[in-house]
Order: structure tokens, then sequence, then C-alpha cells
């Protein structure tokens, strides 16, 4: 298999290489958030307006089966339009996706107050993780990894380099919007701040913003979580291509200690 979906008439049904880290028979985040995206993607391109900004609410787990998109024209304006795509597991509703799209104009102002950041070394310059830690998940093995800053298995603040080598669908190639997503959701792992054997944290939810469109396969997430009250945290993350930054991401975390912690405790 060398796909993430395979086409089976008007349904998408996913193989092995989407399960995530939970277990090896529930999807990774990031097949469902990119599956979506490929349908904004389309409702963009056919209406020639920008994807400006797209939040994803994932409400239920998704197993290895078949799926259906369903999407709706929520708002339609000359300067805006928010559409709606629907992950359906047959009568099922287990993720959304609300996007808004927004016409282009020919310039933009320059920002005076600008300041001027370091170009981030390449991906070829990166390091790839250790091998234990790309096996994360079966659809991580299938993403190319390289780190400029901090590590994967440590606690704190990193950046990596991230790209699916996989094609997310059968037959079709993977485009910078669909890399830039399917690596956004690897945010809260990539800044990940407790020792997993002792915590378990899940982002049912996140949200992308652009300010330009991504233009190559190569998208580097540069990350960080804060902590607040009652187990709520907050994980942003800046996207970059080889050009520089075009989008920043946030993710509302839930933390919880493992059961077993905190009886020992």
């Amino acid at each position: 298999m060398t796909a993430i979906f395979k086409p089976e008439g008007s349904l998408f049904r996913a193989t092995e290489l989407a399960g995530g880290p939970w277990s090896p028979d529930m999807l990774q985040g990031s097949a469902t958030t990119a599956l979506m995206t490929r349908d904004v993607e389309r409702l963009a391109g056919d209406s020639g307006f920008a994807v400006r900004r797209l939040t994803f609410d994932l409400w239920r787990p998704a197993g290895l089966r078949a799926f259906a998109t369903r999407t709706e024209l929520l708002r339609d304006g000359r300067k805006a339009k928010t559409v709606q795509v629907r992950l359906m597991d047959g009568d099922t509703e287990i993720g959304r996706c609300t996007a808004l799209l927004t016409a282009e104009s020919s310039e933009s102002p320059v920002d005076p107050f600008a300041r001027t950041v370091a170009a981030d070394k390449a991906p070829e310059a990166g390091t790839p993780p250790p091998a234990f830690a790309q096996k994360w998940s079966r659809y991580f093995q299938n993403v190319s990894v390289r780190l400029i800053e901090g590590a994967l298995e440590k606690p704190g603040p990193a950046a990596a380099w991230m790209r699916l080598d996989a094609a997310l669908v059968e037959g079709e190639s993977n485009t910078p919007l669909i890399q830039a997503v399917q690596a956004a959701d690897f945010s809260s792992g990539v800044a990940q701040i407790v020792d997993m054997r002792e915590w378990t944290f899940i982002n049912p939810e996140i949200s992308l913003y652009f300010f330009r469109a991504p233009e190559d396969e190569w998208i580097l997430i540069r990350a960080a979580t804060r902590v607040g009250a009652n187990g709520a945290g907050l994980t942003t993350a800046t996207l970059s291509d080889r050009k520089g930054p075009f989008a920043e991401v946030m993710q509302a975390m839930s933390f919880e200690r493992r059961q077993v912690q905190a009886q020992a405790s």
C-alpha cells in the first residue's frame, strides 16, 4: 500500500497506513484533517478565492473504514465565503471543517514594524529523530522528519520539518496545502511538555490561519505548549516553507494524569 486512502466509488477507504498513535485501527488526526482539506482546496480553486482559515472539530474516533465527505456553502459573499466539509462514517458525522475563503487583491501593504527574522535551516540540514520516535504511529512512519531545534523524544519546544511521503489519496499528488494541514496536527506532539508515561493529552480541535499559501512539500513546524488550570492547555505553532512563515496554528489541549500514576500517588 502506498496511500493513506483508496477511492472506493464516492467513498475513501482508510488503509493501514492511516493508523494513529492510540491504536493501529484508529486513524491519525492528520489523515482526517487532510482528507477534509482536499475538498476545501477544490472549492477554493473553483471559486478563485484563497484559503484563509481552517478550523477542524474532531468529534469521534475514526476506524479503518470507508468515509464520505459532504460539502456545503454556508455563506457566499463577494469578498468572503464560508464553506463546511463534514466527514461521515455512514450516517455518523465524526469530524467537521469550517473554512474561510477570501478574495485576493493585487497587492499588500508594507509592514513598517516587521522584524527581520533569520532564515531557518533547510530540511536537508536537519537531523531525523531516533528510530523509536518515528514509530509513534503507522501514519508517522510515512512522514519524513528533519529536526532543526529541540527533540521529539524529549519535552520542550521544538522545530521540525515534515513531509508526508505516501499519497493522501491513491493516484493523487499531495499539494502544499495538504502537506501543511497534515503537518499541523503534529504541533502538540512536537511541543509536548509532559512525561507521556504519566500524562495523556488530546487536542479535539485545531485551527490554522493563513497569511499566504504554502508553496513547498516540506513544512516547518515551530511549536510551543502552555499549560493553564484544570488540565487545560494551548499549543501554538508557526508553519513555514522554504520562503518563510505562511500560517499560524492553535490547538486547544486537554491534559489528564494516567490512572495508574494517580492511584500510585
